[in-house]
């Protein structure tokens, strides 16, 4: 059964799908509020777009031509200003929208001289810091192997970025996500020092930690201890062909080794704390379906993440889902998530704006909270 949205929900999927221009009123009142730092937490391909808070509390991550030229080319969807708020055109409709305002330090530099977006980006009401640039992995639908040379950060470094995100004048962030590249093994125990000075230098600070399960640097009974709280490991494709072909390293370990984590990460923490992520658009949609049925299966929380090409990656020319594809595979993973009495997740509305996850507001999703108040123009 295919769920009914409401008008704001269905702009999210078609703004996800087609895009946004921005009238030139609307550039001169962003860069009046934004004070010209840039519009965009673009740190990978699917934050790349200005976040918007649509209605009914939806969260959306739109992607511009500014970042996205290689898909985004006559959007019919246009961020205008009717009186003295941001609204998005579409034909002859008009919905009021609020802008997300980046931090004060996103472009700016430390102490040392080194770019702040060196060691994180803000995304609405989280920052997330990467402990390694580059990645040991090479999958073709991210940008990271191929943008960024492999190296650590200093910890230092990463632990001040967390400090200052926290207390941004603008925008301060009210939980952290330490996330990837993957590791080399010579550095394993550098990314385990991290994920323990971070959980451990900001008590009452939520943190979560993304990253492939490394048996050495993401064992769920040491996590529990440090304070995480909360895990996700992304499956990414579920299809053999196309895990194959998209991300041989992770198809190397094999499905059923994700799968057995998660399982453990369930025991261990509770399901509702061990998310995985599915990307919509690489593969049948049967495929994509098939993997939210194991997570659920687990007790643990599946995540769709339409995908967003990146034009620095071999999968730059791929198109992108369709709203209606959207909506069937939301529908149809809601229909899954609900028999087996998980939540699709992420539950934070906020961090919802580049995924298929709505609000509980309306009644069709299960995002139900935020961790703090994201502020909005």
């Amino acid at each position: 059964m295919t769920t009914t949205l409401t008008a704001a929900e269905g702009l999210k999927f078609d703004l996800l799908a087609e895009g946004l221009a921005i009238s030139s009123q609307a550039a001169e009142l962003l860069a009046a509020v934004n004070h010209g730092r840039p519009l965009t937490p673009a740190d990978y391909a699917s934050t790349s777009g200005v976040i918007l808070q649509l209605p009914d509390d939806t969260w959306v991550n739109a992607p511009i031509a500014a970042h996205n030229a290689n898909f985004v080319l006559t959007p019919r969807h246009e961020l205008g200003v009717e009186g003295d708020r941001l609204v998005v055109r579409t034909g002859d409709r008009a919905t009021p929208v609020r802008f997300w305002l980046p931090p004060a330090w996103h472009g700016e530099a430390n102490g040392d001289g080194e770019p702040y977006n060196s060691y994180a980006f803000m995304h609405a009401d989280r920052v997330r810091i990467s402990p390694i640039e580059g990645c040991a992995f090479t999958c073709r639908f991210c940008d990271l192997p191929y943008e960024f040379r492999y190296r650590n950060k200093r910890l230092d470094g990463l632990l001040d970025v967390v400090d200052v995100a926290l207390n941004d004048p603008v925008q301060p962030a009210y939980h952290v996500l330490i996330s990837g590249g993957t590791p080399r093994p010579e550095d394993y125990d550098y990314v385990r020092s991290v994920y323990r000075e971070v959980i451990s230098g900001f008590p009452g600070v939520p943190v979560d930690i993304m990253m492939v399960p490394i048996a050495d640097v993401m064992d769920p009974v040491w996590l529990a201890e440090l304070g995480v709280a909360e895990i996700s490991v992304n499956l990414e494709v579920w299809g053999l062909e196309a895990a194959r072909a998209l991300m041989p390293r992770k198809h190397k370990q094999g499905r059923e080794y994700y799968l057995d984590y998660l399982a453990r990460a369930a025991g261990v923490l509770g399901g509702s704390r061990v998310r995985s992520m599915l990307m919509l658009g690489l593969e049948p949609l049967e495929d994509t379906l098939a993997g939210v049925e194991a997570i659920a299966e687990l007790g643990c929380t599946p995540v769709l993440s339409p995908f967003r090409p990146d034009p620095s990656t071999p999968l730059r020319d791929h198109p992108v889902p369709t709203a209606e594809f959207m909506l069937e595979a939301y529908s149809r993973a809601l229909e899954i998530t609900r028999r087996h009495g998980v939540a699709l997740g992420p539950a934070c509305r906020p961090c919802a704006h580049n995924t298929l996850s709505l609000s509980t507001v309306t009644g069709n999703g299960d995002a139900s909270m935020s961790h703090g108040a994201p502020r909005t123009v």
